[in-house]
């Protein structure tokens, strides 16, 4: 069963006041700040009216413990992502699933690559990137490092 759950703008207008997604529990603070969540409610509500997808919410049992927001795809298919994980919840494999089911649901959806960039320092999220076949390619920052993978088979 896939982690991810298509997200509405009013899931991340409630996580903006303190409430968790509909039907859903918070694991804990940290997740997103206020302003990180109104411009994600945005995204989202951009998001599906000119795509029908790409934000999702990572949920395990009843709780919300992460997402998956896409960028909108360039002309050549590709479109860059980020997730976030729970503090609480991290070391658990969950980013990795949550990764894995975003690749495949943007496979499906019919994009050619997906694109992410990442802290240098930040090991855990290189090993989600490594483990889910990214490959690294030039960084337009020396700040961070970028990466893609390919979709189409």
């Amino acid at each position: 069963m896939s982690p991810l759950r298509d997200a509405v703008p009013a899931d991340f207008e409630r996580l903006a006041v303190g409430l968790p997604p509909q039907g859903l529990k918070l694991p804990g603070a940290g997740l997103v700040t206020v302003p990180e969540a109104m411009l994600m409610a945005r995204q989202c509500e951009l998001l599906r009216a000119r795509q029908g997808w790409g934000a999702c919410l990572v949920v395990e049992d009843d709780l919300m413990v992460g997402f998956v927001v896409s960028g909108f795809p360039d002309a050549r298919g590709h479109a860059g992502f980020g997730y976030a994980i729970s503090p609480a919840q991290r070391g658990r494999g969950l980013a990795g699933a949550a990764v894995a089911a975003f690749v495949e649901r943007a496979r499906d959806e019919g994009l050619d690559a997906l694109l992410a960039e990442t802290d240098p320092g930040n090991a855990g999220s290189i090993r989600v990137l490594e483990r889910n076949l990214f490959t690294p390619v030039p960084a337009t920052r020396p700040d961070r490092l970028c990466w893609r993978r390919y979709l189409r088979r």
